[in-house]
Parts: structure tokens; C-alpha cells; sequence
């Protein structure tokens, strides 16, 4: 993930998308939707109820780099590695 370089982490995945803890514990989520490209949102390591996710725009697959996305709207990129 852009700015935390190589992290290990539990990556939880289901039929929308993907989602995991970030070194500084907020939540990275990205919501699947279709041809590979869906949106990031930061969900904040200490939640407060009624505060919304920071949303990261539009992430599209890598070219030549599978399990990675990129979203232009803040010049982000990030891998994610499954074990079956």
C-alpha cells in the first residue's frame, strides 16, 4: 500500500471485494464492482458512530502486476497477495 511499503496482514475476502488493517490500524476497504475496478474507502482505526469512511475514489487493476490496483484520485496503489 502506497506509503506502508510490505506489511503482513489477514486480508478478508468476500463477493464485493476485499478488506484489511493498515500498519497505523485504520481499515483499508475496496468494494469490488465490475471488470476488476471498484472504490477505496479508509475507515479510521478508532471509529466514532456517525462518522463516514474517507472514500478514495476509483481503483482500477494494474496492468502486468496481478493483485495490484491503482486509484488516481490520490496517486495510490495497492497489492494484495491471497493464499487459497
Amino acid at each position: 500500500m502506497t506509503g506502508f511499503g510490505d506489511f503482513a496482514c489477514d486480508v478478508d475476502v468476500d463477493g464485493g471485494g476485499i478488506t484489511f488493517v493498515l500498519p497505523d490500524g485504520a481499515t483499508f476497504v475496496f468494494a469490488h464492482e465490475a471488470n476488476g475496478e471498484g472504490f477505496g474507502y479508509l475507515i479510521a482505526a478508532e471509529t466514532q458512530p456517525g462518522r463516514k469512511p474517507v472514500e478514495l475514489g476509483r481503483f482500477a487493476p494494474v496492468a502486468g502486476e496481478e493483485g495490484c490496483w491503482f486509484g488516481a484520485e490520490d496517486d495510490i496503489t495497492f497489492c494484495a497477495a491471497l493464499e487459497q
